[in-house]
Formats: structure tokens, C-alpha cells, sequence
């Protein structure tokens, strides 16, 4: 895990950030094969960048029913984006950004 933040966000960004990632990493440990997850945040233009990727089977979707659909809606609340690249083969990093100033 990296982490970049000279601050904090406000605390509903946080709270989105933390289920947001929480989510994604359940998706890897039930689905992906894993034996490698790295996580990564850092704050850049006014937006907290976070990115999650593992060297799993890769094949990962955001669709109707998925974890991941609901991780874009939660993200969605803050016009927040959530992008994944997730190749048969692997690997797959999800990326999420978040709109927000840091204290």
C-alpha cells in the first residue's frame, strides 16, 4: 500500500473511499486468483486518485448485479469515476477518482 495525502478529505469522501476500496478488494480476494494486491492513493488536482491492481485471471466487469457497478454508484454521489482494465490474463487495476480538497 502507498499512500500520498499531505491531508485528509472531508469525512463522506473518506467514508466513500474507504467502502470503495473495501469493495474492490473483496472482488480480487473472491474472484481474482490473486496471490498480489497493491493499493495506491495519492491527491492530485484537486482529486484523491486511488488505484487498486492485482496479477490475477483478470476478466473483471462493471455490470448490473456487480460490486463494482455499486462501487461506481457510490462514486457517482461525488462525481467520482471508476475505470477498470482487467484483460484475460490479468492483470487488473481498478482506478477511482474523487473529486475533493484535503485538509
Amino acid at each position: 500500500m502507498t499512500v500520498e495525502l499531505p491531508g485528509r478529505t472531508e469525512a463522506p469522501v473518506e467514508s466513500a473511499a474507504y467502502f470503495a476500496v473495501s469493495e474492490v478488494l473483496t472482488n480480487a480476494v473472491k474472484h481474482s486468483g490473486a496471490d498480489r494486491i497493491w493499493v495506491d492513493l495519492h491527491h492530485a488536482d484537486g482529486h484523491l486518485g486511488i488505484s487498486v491492481t492485482d496479477n490475477g485471471k483478470g476478466g473483471a466487469k462493471i455490470g448490473a448485479g456487480s460490486g463494482l457497478a455499486g462501487v461506481e454508484r457510490r462514486l457517482g454521489t461525488f462525481d467520482g469515476v471508476l475505470a477498470v482494465s482487467s484483460p484475460a490474463g490479468g492483470p487488473t487495476m481498478v482506478t477511482m477518482e474523487i473529486p475533493c480538497v484535503l485538509s
